[in-house]
């Protein structure tokens, strides 16, 4: 059998749910893949199941093998004294080993560790150490291909604050670099478009002005929703003029992404409510392109 199959098959001889094996641990879906071996358990997860059915590892790997964490890129030491919150000694080791710290990945851990050493030093009161890590820290996070919005905006308040204990000297330039970053992993303007959308459908028009108004300028990459949001909103005050302005700005802006036929359904409801059935036909045609 297969390891999917030996834990389907040992999860039903002892009458156990899917959401029972895994709990929260894993979500039930997850398991449905792992059984139908469309997807491989960590060495973690296959532990935890193997507890709850009270089995053996071993039952399961008789006939599989899973990593152990190991690798052979030569990381295993470095990423070892990461987990163990050993900062300075995984950034040494590193450091000595030129070719496991230019991978992509040596690249990422030696961000992550300049980030836990400089964070180290700002809590001991060693400003100039903590500014030094957290410098390499932006070095490291852009050389590699795994860079993170989430360690830019770390390192970046971390710079804030110790330009503000060095005498404020290059505070506006790290906290403006900051919000730039916190821009770029936050999910808010996202939400209150998804939000917007859902509050206009429901004919909650006035809540969905207040999270509309409230939102004051969004990434590129999400221009085209907001016209589109802003369309529907005027639409549903009979606003057509408005809404059809702001339509065909979405229009041009959502142009081969998931909000495409969305808009030209917009439009061509916007045109009907307008009279206007040559574009009505137009963008109602375009709907079933493609």
């Amino acid at each position: 059998m297969t390891l999917g199959q030996k834990i389907r098959q040992a999860r039903i001889e002892r009458s156990m749910t899917q959401k029972q094996l895994v709990g929260d641990h894993i979500t039930r879906n997850m398991l449905s893949k792992i059984e139908n071996d469309s997807a491989t358990p960590s060495m973690r997860t296959l532990e935890f199941i193997a507890r709850q059915l009270n089995l053996p590892v071993s039952y399961f790997l008789s006939d599989f093998t899973l990593s152990d964490g190991t690798s052979p890129d030569g990381l295993d030491r470095m990423r070892q004294a990461y987990s163990d919150g050993r900062f300075s000694q995984c950034i040494e080791l590193l450091e000595q080993s030129k070719t496991c710290g230019t991978t992509d990945e040596g690249y990422l851990l030696h961000a992550l560790a300049c980030i836990g050493a400089a964070k180290e030093a700002l809590a001991a009161g060693n400003i100039l150490k903590a500014k030094d890590n957290a410098d390499a820290a932006d070095y490291y996070n852009k050389q590699g291909l795994y860079y993170s919005a989430a360690i830019d905006a770390e390192m970046s308040l971390i710079l804030a604050e110790c330009s503000l204990l060095l005498g404020k000297r290059d505070f506006e330039k790290n906290s403006a670099d900051y919000e730039r970053a916190v821009r770029e992993i936050s999910f808010s303007d996202r939400y209150d478009l998804t939000r917007a959308e859902y509050l206009i459908r429901s004919g909650r028009t006035e809540e969905a002005a207040e999270l509309i108004d409230g939102i004051k300028a969004v990434p590129e990459t999400l221009k085209g929703r907001l016209s589109y949001v802003r369309g529907l909103y005027y639409s549903a005050l009979g606003r057509h003029g408005n809404a059809m302005e702001e339509l065909k700005g979405a229009e041009a802006l959502c142009s081969g992404t998931a909000y495409e036929k969305p808009v030209y359904r917009a439009l061509e409801e916007c045109c009907l409510a307008m009279g206007d059935y040559k574009g009505a036909y137009e963008y109602a045609a375009k709907q079933r392109e493609g």
